[in-house]
C-alpha cells in the first residue's frame, strides 16, 4: 500500500511539472512595448525559451531519478566482508575528531580499519587521536602540513583495505554505510565508488535549514538521476566508498584544484569507471552557520569544480571519446553555463522592471522557476522521506538563499576564467549536537 501511495505521489509530481512546462508556453512579452524595445523583446523571448529548457531538463532528470528509485533492484547482502579502511584526513579538527571516530565504531560491519592522517595540526588534534589509538584501534599517521590532497593520498597508499572511505573530521557516518555499499562492488567489478547522501547535522538556524534543503534537492536528487546511468559526477567528501585499486590506477588525488572530490570523481569517470549513488548511506556534516563562512565555502567549491571541468576539457582534447565528451559537456552545462545564465537573466529581469516597469515579465518568469523548485522539493520529500516543513522554505528560496548562491557561483566562475588568485579559506568548527 505504501509503495502504491508513493508511486501515485510521484505521478502527481510528474504531472505537476508537466503542467508548469505547459504554463511556460503561454508566457509572452507585454503587448504594449514599442518597436524601439526590440532588444528587450528578444532578450525576453530567450528567457522564456530558457525557462522551457529548464523544465524539460528537470523532467528528464526527474524521470531518471524515478527509474533509479523504483526499479533499482535490491542487491544481495554482503558475502565476503572485505577489509575497508576509513581514512580521516584532518588539520586542526580538535572539536569534532573524537565524535567522528566514535561514529565509525557504530558502523555495522565486522572488518574495518580506522586510519587518521594528521596534516600538521597546530591544535590538540594529534594528542586527542593519540589517546584514542588503543581504545578504538586507530592507526595514526602524522605528516608535515602539505594540504588535504596529500593527506588523502598518504592515507590511500597506506590503507590495508581493498576499499576505503575518506571521511571528513566534522562528519558522522550512518551505521549501514558498508553493508549497503559493498554489495555494489561485488556486483559490478568496474565500479570505482559509491556516493552517499549528505545531511546537515546542525540545522538550527535559517541558513543551515536552507542548506539542508539544498543538500536534499540540489545534491541528492541529481545524484539519483546520474546513478541511473552509472555516472555520478561528484562523490561528496563527507561520504563515499572507493575501490582502492581504481583510485590508485588514476594516480590518486590531485592538488591542482580546490575541489579534490569533484576532480577525482571526474577522472574516474573519464577513465571508464562507473560510480553509483545510494541514498540509504548517509553522513551528517557541520554546515556553515554564518553567511560569510557560507560564501567562503561555496566560492571554493564552485571555483574548484570549474577548475576540474577545465582540466577535463584539456584531457578531452587529447583523448576524445563519446563518453568523455558527454561527461564534460554535462558538467560544463550544469556547473558553468546554467549558473552564468541564471544570474544574467536575474539581472536582465530586474533591469527591465526598473526601466520599462513590466511586472508582467517578473511574475511569470519567477512563478515558473518557483513551480520548478516546489516540484523538486515535493519529489525529494517523497524520495528522501524528509519533513514537509522544508516546503515552506522552498517558496522563498529562489529570491533569497538560491539567488545568493547564484551570485557566488557567477563571480567564482569569472574569477577562475580570469585567473584571479584565491586562498583556500577555513571553516570554524563548533561541533554538532
Amino acid at each position: 500500500m505504501e509503495k502504491l501511495i508513493k508511486n501515485s505521489f510521484v505521478i502527481i509530481i510528474l504531472l505537476f511539472i508537466m503542467a508548469g512546462l505547459a504554463f511556460s508556453f503561454y508566457l509572452h512579452f507585454p503587448s504594449h512595448w514599442e518597436q524601439d524595445n526590440s532588444w528587450a523583446i528578444l532578450a525576453t523571448k530567450l528567457m522564456l525559451y530558457y525557462l522551457i529548457f529548464i523544465f524539460g531538463r528537470t523532467l528528464f532528470l526527474l524521470s531518471l531519478s524515478f527509474i533509479e528509485n523504483m526499479f533499482n533492484r535490491k542487491l544481495k547482502p554482503v558475502e565476503t566482508f572485505p577489509l575497508v579502511t576509513i581514512i580521516i584526513p584532518c588539520h586542526n579538527e580538535e572539536v569534532g575528531i573524537q565524535k567522528a571516530i566514535e561514529s565509525i565504531k557504530k558502523i555495522n560491519y565486522p572488518n574495518v580499519e580506522i586510519l587518521v592522517v594528521d596534516d600538521g595540526s597546530s591544535d590538540k588534534t594529534f594528542e586527542i587521536v593519540r589517546k584514542l589509538e588503543s581504545k578504538y584501534s586507530v592507526r595514526l599517521i602524522h605528516q608535515e602540513n602539505a594540504g588535504k590532497s596529500q593527506a588523502l593520498n598518504n592515507g590511500v597508499y597506506q590503507a590495508l583495505g581493498d576499499y576505503f572511505v575518506c571521511m571528513d573530521a566534522d562528519s558522522n557516518l550512518s551505521e549501514n554505510l558498508l553493508t549497503d555499499s559493498i554489495p555494489y562492488f561485488e556486483k559490478d567489478p568496474n565500479l570505482a565508488a559509491v556516493a552517499g547522501a549528505v545531511e546537515v547535522g546542525n540545522d538550527n538556524s535559517i541558513i543551515t535549514k536552507f542548506q539542508k534543503l539544498e543538500y536534499i534537492v540540489g545534491l541528492n536528487f541529481y545524484k539519483m538521476a546520474q546513478s541511473c546511468l552509472n555516472l555520478v559526477t561528484i562523490v561528496p567528501g563527507p561520504i563515499g566508498v572507493f575501490s582502492k585499486k581504481a583510485v590508485i590506477s588514476i594516480g590518486g588525488y590531485h592538488s591542482d584544484t580546490f575541489a579534490e572530490d569533484c576532480d577525482l570523481s571526474m577522472r574516474l569517470l573519464m577513465a571508464g569507471y562507473n560510480i553509483k549513488y545510494n541514498s540509504k548511506i548517509k553522513a551528517k556534516t557541520e554546515a556553515p552557520e554564518s553567511f560569510s563562512s557560507l560564501i567562503t565555502q561555496r566560492y571554493r567549491w564552485s571555483r574548484g569544480m570549474t577548475q576540474a571541468i577545465f582540466k577535463s576539457l584539456r584531457e578531452l582534447s587529447r583523448h576524445f571519446s563519446v563518453r568523455r565528451f558527454a561527461i564534460v559537456f554535462y558538467m560544463f552545462l550544469e556547473t558553468i553555463l546554467i549558473p552564468l545564465i541564471n544570474f544574467s537573466f536575474v539581472i536582465i529581469t530586474l533591469q527591465f522592471a526598473l526601466i520599462y516597469s513590466i511586472a508582467e515579465l517578473l511574475g511569470p518568469f519567477f512563478i515558473g522557476l518557483t513551480i520548478l523548485d516546489m516540484t523538486l522539493i515535493l519529489y525529494s520529500i517523497v524520495a528522501e522521506r524528509e519533513l514537509g516543513a522544508l516546503l515552506i522554505l522552498g517558496v522563498f528560496n529562489r529570491l533569497t538563499y538560491g539567488l545568493s548562491l547564484e551570485v557566488i557561483r557567477f563571480f567564482s566562475i569569472l574569477d577562475e576564467i580570469f585567473g584571479l588568485p584565491m586562498k583556500w579559506g577555513t571553516l570554524v568548527r563548533k561541533g554538532m549536537d
